[in-house]
């Protein structure tokens, strides 16, 4: 699964009953600390995903390990997809979430990540629930071992940032939104993302007035795409850039070139795509009564400027 991106702790807890140890975090090799979940970036409305590993860290095999975690909590929901290499040892149809991992061996590891569709900006408490030495049900007669909590930050939802999570096998088109229409934004951007297999971890932002365009002169807002940490998008990622006419002006759509990191993307049909495999190219704009919308194909994600 998608590790390492972006994490927002990396230590987790080691926890323990008559001397025996197991962890519960975002990264086997870190076992101290009070840190035990990760969350990828997103805003209000949007989904993070959350890996979670758990490993024995005893010198003993450690007997009936299982994790619960409650669907609704504070104002985010978890999905009932659950994603990673143990994902099968979960039972989501339930609430809440159990993934029964039955025995462990000593320093033996178990991986699997959750969906979170986060509740309203600043943030959202999470927990998960884990415990071993005990009957089928893990609300029995043992007590109950230890809490992995943490907070999940939230960014708020805007008409000009989105962050989330795209499951497996989703294609989609991501385009901020505050809720409203968004009629007054004079640009709108957004990313549009092919379905992979393991899912996409996405932000856009477009928040900041464009500069540095070299021998062009700059239009509108740079918009800053991440997809995957800068992760090759296959077969290409397509950027939609709209422009109302207040923005171009007197501009003619013709004329507008883009500037992907350094790499240009000329204008009109110098850069147009010549076939279905073409990036680091435009497909033909579309004019509307607002304004026109520009649609530009690069192989990775980073930053992308309009100019004429």
């Amino acid at each position: 699964m998608l590790v390492g991106t972006m994490l927002l702790t990396t230590a987790g807890s080691a926890i323990g009953a008559d001397t025996r140890k197991v962890y519960i975090g975002p990264d086997p090799d870190h076992v101290v600390g009070n840190g035990t979940l990760s969350f990828t970036p997103v805003t209000a409305g949007g989904d993070s995903l959350s890996t979670i590993y758990i490993k024995n860290i005893d010198n003993q095999s450690l007997t009936h390990v299982v994790v619960t975690i409650a669907k609704s909590q504070n104002g985010s929901t978890i999905s009932d997809q659950v994603l990673g290499p143990n994902a099968s040892k979960c039972d989501s149809s339930i609430d809440p979430i159990t993934c029964d991992f039955g025995n462990l061996k000593a320093n033996a590891t178990r991986q699997f990540s959750i969906i979170i569709h986060a509740g309203p900006a600043p943030s959202s408490d999470l927990s998960a629930k884990i415990v071993f030495n005990e009957s089928n049900n893990p609300n029995g007669g043992n007590q109950q071992i230890e809490s992995a909590d943490a907070t999940l930050p939230i960014g708020d939802a805007t008409c000009d940032r989105v962050a989330t999570f795209l499951p497996p096998g989703i294609a989609k088109q991501l385009l901020p939104d505050d809720g409203t229409t968004c009629s007054g934004d004079g640009q709108r951007s957004g990313l549009i993302i092919p379905a992979s297999s393991d899912g996409s971890i996405v932000s856009v932002d477009d928040g900041t007035s464009a500069t540095g365009c070299g021998a062009f002169t700059c239009l509108g807002n740079q918009v800053d795409g991440n997809v995957n940490n800068g992760a090759t998008v296959v077969p290409y990622l397509r950027w939609s850039i709209f422009y109302s006419n207040a923005v171009l002006g007197r501009v003619n759509p013709g004329r507008v070139a883009f500037i992907h990191g350094t790499t240009i993307i000329l204008a009109g049909n110098k850069g147009l795509c010549k076939n279905a495999t073409s990036v680091d190219c435009q497909e033909p704009y579309v004019v509307s009564t607002g304004g026109v919308t520009f649609i530009i194909r690069t192989a990775t994600n980073g930053l992308i400027k309009g100019g004429f």
